[in-house]
């Protein structure tokens, strides 16, 4: 790994941040919808116990999210005016009392007029506390009874600051617009709020149907599977699916004149790409290259956990794993010397595809687990650059050694970083040292076992320190826990 190109890696995913085509519509021109146009069927209709979770409070962010509440499953029909820059929604929520409540209090930024709310087709009138929305119900919601709460809307969005040093979320996070009438999201470790009433916090996942009505010409992109596009003269919907259960950081929201281009990964696994429409050209011989990392993750973690991928590029500096649609900023190859900025997109991508295993199909249960996300997926890109670039293990571990090393005084150990300092070096190189370390013990037939095994049988399912510790011991015959307990608990870099 060349010095510039390891310096790029680290500002983007790290440091003080962070198969072949089927068709495609012309280059240069959106791709204009039929009068009712429908991707791949996106599987069977879930269970009504699909989207169930056990919300757990933040101890990191504890003002976001509400563990007395159960969201089942968000159906949000959305219309974007870039003219207005204005978002106007429905939002339906079928949510679970976890515990006995008279009141539904979600997050729900202030910035939204509440045009109209009801509870289970009874009108209601909502407070306001903070930037949550609390709906009186009319009488107590008993353990496990369900409430089907709609709440009509309309305003402008705002991001909120990232509660970070990082420097690729100069903007904050959350739904935000561009002069130009583009809008488009990124939201960890909150954000969803931003755009509509979420209970915003990773241990409560829900099923989603998102439609997002936006002028001919334009495209709505969400994440989950595009299952439907109509035209009207009020413009074009699209609508996208999720039978998989989606934790709210991991939703996605992009409008912007995009030209799609359809292509197939390993095993006919569906994939889109969707490049702005005369500014993002440049992207695609590397966002191309999305069926040959998916066959490189799959023969070391399993089967892809999901019926679709896709790929949106937005005016961004940073990436997101956001769930079967990576959100991609387009201002990443800038970051690298001309010759690697190919490669490095290509590198961010495998990264983020490697979170559709690692924190997407299995995701932490709070804010401290952040670490099983990104230890996962920043091995995963040091694998992926031994076996494809050149690079050697010992270069790795210099530069996860010496980052680590100025990260975690700072921003704290991974396993309890500190609320200001959210995502940064201390839950990337640490956590993937660790897991060479484990990987260099044991061998590689087990160590690669050991992962596939994790995504398999924990998929779909909130998981936390003890689980993994207790999984990799079991699953190993070994006794790992002192080790993994150093590396996320010691205040400074622990030996190798």
């Amino acid at each position: 790994m060349t010095p510039t190109r390891r310096r790029a890696i680290a500002t983007l995913l790290a440091a003080s941040l962070v198969a072949s085509a089927v068709g495609c519509t012309a280059p240069g021109h959106p791709a204009p919808p039929a009068a009712s146009s429908a991707s791949p069927a996106a599987g069977p209709e879930p269970g009504p116990d699909a989207g169930s979770s056990t919300p757990v409070a933040d101890p990191i962010y504890p003002q976001y999210g509400n563990p007395a509440l159960d969201v089942l499953r968000y159906q949000l029909a959305l219309t974007w005016s870039p003219q207005r820059k204005e978002l106007s929604g429905t939002a339906t929520l079928t949510i679970r009392a976890v515990k006995p409540v008279r009141e539904i209090a979600l997050d729900f930024a202030d910035s939204y007029t509440v045009d109209g709310v009801t509870i289970d087709g009874g009108a209601a009138k909502p407070g306001r506390r903070g930037n949550d929305i609390v709906v009186p119900t009319r009488q107590e919601l008993a353990k496990d009874a369900r409430a089907t709460l709609v709440v009509r809307y309309h305003g402008t969005p705002h991001t909120v600051p990232m509660p970070s040093g990082r420097r690729d979320f100069p903007e904050g996070v959350g739904l935000r617009s561009a002069a130009d009438g583009e809008a488009w999201t990124m939201q960890e470790p909150f954000g969803a709020f931003t755009w509509y009433p979420a209970n915003d916090q990773p241990s409560d996942e829900a099923l989603y149907d998102i439609s997002v009505t936006v002028p001919k010409g334009w495209a709505g992109v969400a994440h989950g599977q595009l299952v439907e596009i109509k035209s009207t003269d009020a413009g074009d919907t699209y609508r996208w699916r999720a039978v998989d259960p989606v934790a709210s950081y991991l939703a996605t929201l992009a409008v912007a004149r995009y030209t799609r281009i359809d292509a197939v990964g390993p095993h006919g696994l569906p994939i889109t790409y969707w490049l702005r429409t005369g500014k993002d050209e440049s992207l695609e011989p590397a966002v191309r290259r999305t069926p040959r990392l998916l066959a490189w993750l799959e023969e070391r973690f399993g089967p892809y956990p999901f019926p679709t991928i896709g790929v949106v590029v937005v005016n961004s500096l940073s990436a997101m794993e956001t769930q079967q649609m990576v959100t991609f900023g387009n201002g990443i190859p800038a970051r690298a010397t001309t010759g690697e900025a190919l490669e490095l997109v290509e590198d961010i991508l495998l990264h983020e595809f490697a979170h559709q295993w690692f924190g997407d199909a299995v995701t932490p249960k709070d804010w401290r687990g952040m670490w099983l996300n990104e230890g996962w997926a920043m091995y995963a890109q040091w694998l992926w650059s031994v076996d494809q670039r050149g690079d050697t293990d010992a270069g790795w571990v210099a530069w996860a050694r010496e980052r680590d090393g100025v990260s975690r005084p700072v921003a704290g150990p991974p396993g309890n970083p500190h609320p200001e300092h959210f995502g940064e070096n201390n839950v990337y190189a640490g956590p993937a040292f660790m897991l060479h370390q484990i990987h260099r013990t044991i061998g590689d037939p087990a160590f690669f076992a050991l992962a596939r095994d994790w995504v398999q049988t924990q998929r779909n399912q909130q998981v936390d320190r003890a689980g993994f510790v207790a999984f990799v011991n079991r699953h190993t015959g070994r006794d790992f826990t002192s080790l993994i307990n150093s590396w996320l608990d010691s205040p400074t870099t622990p030996a190798s």
